[in-house]
């Protein structure tokens, strides 16, 4: 196995001990003593020693872009390595949802569907006073905002779990593994090389975002994928039923509907096309609060299929600074901040890989010219 691929799997596993820092003082895991002291110990150093805690989540974070920087230069191998990808993925899989609690809410509605026999999308949580739930769950005055196919994916696992959290946690925490292989096949169905692969797959923030903080933006973007490659084989009815399914979780990704209807684009404008409208959306749609980091996930296996360079190293800048706006909620346990400074944080990086790039443009352009 490639020595840089070992690193990363042991910086991932690091990252999955300091996750369960961060597990919510109303929420039981287990009552195992060996999982509860592990808990215990680890939530001593996230909760009450955040100067330290926030250096050490920089430290992972850095440490971990480095490496994958590193394998999107360094790794020459033809084959793509699936074994230490699917340990990776595992690896973030069962890590703790630490940065964000949206998982909760998800499981949340197939809850709300089964046990109370309402419709999640048109009651919010905080209606079901008592709920053990509730106490660790966070936007329980809203109803879910996500799509009916978002809950319908929520429900099996409810079912196999019996309604007990923590199994129905892990369950959907692993499903996730699913969805960021089927967007690597695609990204290989599509045209992308081992390395428009691995530049994917190992992007920290989908590992981060997808894996760990269990986002639906992984089924949403794997069925977007999934309808872009039933539409390169000219199989136009499956492409617009799995658009449909992928719009059934988020609602965004609509704006795919008229590249696929219109057949004679090629595959460059349908992949660009979606690059750039669906990099502009959030932005356009609410900044700040409503901005959220793993809305940058959505661009990340385009800019893998995109044949320029300064598009992938852009997008690696992004999704470092869409991880840096967590660092008040590590530092403080707060969302504290202001418009500016979220977005100093999130769009220093790739606005200076961007000037870059266009430097270096004039400056060979006038070399040339000489």
């Amino acid at each position: 196995m490639n020595k840089l691929l070992l690193i990363y799997i042991l910086l991932a596993s690091l990252l999955w001990l300091y996750s369960y820092g961060f597990v919510d003082f109303n929420l039981t895991l287990s009552s195992h003593p060996l999982i509860t002291a592990f808990i215990d110990w680890t939530q001593q150093l996230a909760m009450f020693h955040r100067s330290t805690s926030l250096l050490v989540y920089l430290g992972l974070l850095g440490m971990i872009f480095v490496v994958y920087l590193l394998l999107n230069t360094r790794y020459h191998s033809l084959t793509f390595p699936w074994k230490p990808i699917i340990i990776i993925g595992l690896i973030f899989s069962l890590a703790y949802p630490f940065l964000s609690s949206d998982v909760f809410k998800y499981l949340f509605s197939a809850k709300t569907v089964l046990f109370y026999h309402a419709n999640p999308h048109v009651i919010a949580p905080q209606v079901f006073e008592g709920d053990l739930w509730l106490r660790f769950m966070r936007w329980i005055h809203t109803p879910s905002p996500y799509g009916p196919v978002q809950t319908i994916l929520t429900i099996p696992y409810y079912v196999i779990s019996l309604g007990k959290f923590t199994p129905m946690l892990y369950l959907y925490k692993l499903d996730q593994l699913f969805w960021y292989g089927l967007t690597i096949w695609c990204i290989g169905k599509l045209g992308g090389s081992v390395r428009a692969r691995l530049f994917f797959a190992l992007n920290p923030l989908v590992l981060y975002e997808w894996l760990a903080n269990a986002h639906n933006d992984a089924s949403m973007i794997a069925l977007l994928l999934l309808s872009l490659y039933l539409t390169q084989i000219k199989n136009t009815f499956w492409a617009l039923a799995t658009l449909g399914l992928s719009v059934g979780i988020k609602y965004v990704t609509i704006l795919a509907l008229p590249l696929i209807l219109i057949r004679k684009l090629s595959r460059f404008i349908i992949i660009h096309g979606l690059l750039v409208m669906l990099t502009l959306a959030p932005i356009l749609y609410h900044y700040s609060w409503q901005y959220q980091p793993w809305y940058v996930t959505w661009i990340i296996p385009f800019a893998a299929l995109s044949p320029y360079v300064w598009a992938r190293w852009t997008v690696i800048a992004y999704s470092f600074g869409a991880l840096l706006r967590y660092i008040p909620f590590i530092q403080i346990g707060l969302w504290q901040g202001s418009a500016l400074y979220f977005a100093i944080l999130t769009f220093v990086p790739p606005i200076l890989v961007g000037l870059y790039f266009i430097l270096l443009y004039f400056v060979r352009r006038t070399h040339n010219q000489l």
